[in-house]
């Protein structure tokens, strides 16, 4: 052991006379290790930030002092750097990784795991311990080979990264994930502004997959690009309509995280300010005043390519978030369902929850995703506008029909004028909303 660790101190002093003496870093590296614990043999990747073109002296200290590793790196042009190192043999227990020199250090501990027996020793003993299962990968470095059985976390630095949970993917091989930037990125869609890079995101190569179970995508972007009232959500890119497809997300700091079952392209994006006259498909539509009118006020927008599509039906999720910004409702934490919890709409859901304009099917179940129907619409608005409660009965041919729970909602809104019949005398209770109705109700209602 002495002189192993002679040996080293010599390799450790040759490396430090070949740094020039002005790039060693002014102020103290950060630093975050790829993984925090690791068996012999495994790469571990070290990176961070400290002053630009900084050289960056790296130590792998043992239990007992000893430096069993030494490396050296130097920062690019923004002081972003990267060390990657392999566990030695013989390496055990915890071992202390050091970046910088001198009084500008930090250190993070690495645990060494005892990799589990073969069995191969010296006969005897059948059965007994069998080997472990394949453990989740951790990766920084924006590409790793995962096990379907077990799954991960791949990163791209602090940029983007996707947590693929065990049995997401498909077989039983390993396989690499990958993500890079799209460079030069496409160009952003009319009225919106990209907030951050494009990434890609691949499986074993392929540039569009399809999961077997949901996996979560953090990005991050510049929230100084933000105006007044603007929210920024994650966008997916559909090869086949060639167009940004919009999934929301929750936004936490500088990053946004979503759920999705498929890879391909994913960008931050944030909808300017719309001007109603730029909608290209609701001319002449029966909504079209009523539109304009929302659309004004902020509380709804278009599409990136200048479409409304007033006569697409709205889900729940969407009718509650437009409604929240239309009664200018104060944020607020009410109940959040299991299935809203990683939902782009969980705040304004929440939100509505706390003023009790919503309830769930039950306590765990919101149904964000679920077309919104007529009935479900008048209860939200009734309670939205606060409206006194009618008793009136109604008289259209399919009355009958409406749910117990939405009699009174359905005749108070129908009474105030903010719901109504269609020529047939009926009010189709269980149909589904479109957005065209869903945006003349609020109207109404406001």
């Amino acid at each position: 052991m002495k002189r192993r660790l002679i040996v080293f101190l010599q390799i450790a002093m040759l490396l430090l006379m070949c740094f020039p003496a002005v790039a060693l870093a002014d102020d103290p590296p950060t630093m975050s290790l790829s993984e925090t614990s690791a068996r012999v043999g495994d790469s571990v990747t070290v990176s961070g930030t400290t002053s630009p073109e900084a050289w960056v002296p790296l130590k792998v200290v043992d239990g007992a002092g000893n430096i069993v590793v030494f490396d050296a790196t130097k920062a690019n042009a923004t002081g972003s750097y990267s060390i990657t190192f392999k566990v030695p043999d013989g390496a055990s227990g915890t071992l202390t990784v050091v970046v910088g020199e001198g009084d500008n250090v930090v250190n993070q501990k690495l645990t060494v795991l005892t990799s589990p027996g073969t069995g191969g020793g010296g006969g005897g003993g059948g059965g007994g311990g069998g080997s472990a299962g394949p453990q989740p990968v951790t990766s920084n470095t924006g590409s790793a080979m995962v096990n379907p059985k077990a799954g991960g976390n791949i990163s791209l630095g602090d940029e983007a990264s996707i947590n693929i949970p065990a049995g997401a993917l498909a077989g039983t091989d390993e396989i690499e994930v990958s993500i890079t930037k799209v460079t030069p990125a496409p160009a952003a869609p009319q009225g919106f502004r990209l907030l951050g890079a494009v990434y890609e995101f691949r499986v074993g190569g392929m540039d569009s997959y399809s999961f077997g179970k949901k996996i979560t995508i953090t990005l991050s972007f510049d929230p100084s690009q933000l105006q007044p009232g603007e929210i920024p959500a994650i966008y997916y890119y559909d090869q086949n309509k060639q167009e940004w497809v919009y999934l929301g997300g929750t936004v936490k700091g500088n990053t946004i995280t979503v759920e999705v079952d498929h890879f391909t392209k994913f960008a931050v994006f944030v909808q300017t300010k719309a001007q109603p006259g730029t909608l290209t498909d609701i001319s002449g539509h029966w909504a079209e005043n009523n539109i304009r009118e929302l659309v004004a006020l902020g509380a709804i927008g278009g599409y990136p390519d200048g479409t409304f599509k007033p006569d697409k039906n709205i889900t729940r999720a969407e009718f509650v978030t437009i409604l929240v910004k239309a009664f200018a409702l104060e944020a607020k934490t009410g109940h959040v369902f299991a299935d809203t919890s990683l939902h782009w709409a969980k705040d304004s859901i929440s939100t509505a929850a706390s003023y009790g304009i919503v309830n769930g099917y039950n306590e765990n179940t919101f149904g964000p995703d679920d077309t919104i129907t007529r009935e479900q619409m008048a209860v939200m608005i009734m309670k939205a506008a606060q409206l006194t409660p009618a008793t009136a009965e109604l008289t259209f041919v399919d009355s009958q029909n409406i749910s117990s729970w939405a009699q009174q909602a359905m005749a108070t809104v129908v009474q105030n004028g903010i719901i109504s019949g269609y020529p047939d005398n009926s009010v189709r209770p269980q149909g589904k909303a479109t957005r065209a109705e869903a945006v003349t109700v609020i109207v109404r209602a406001l």
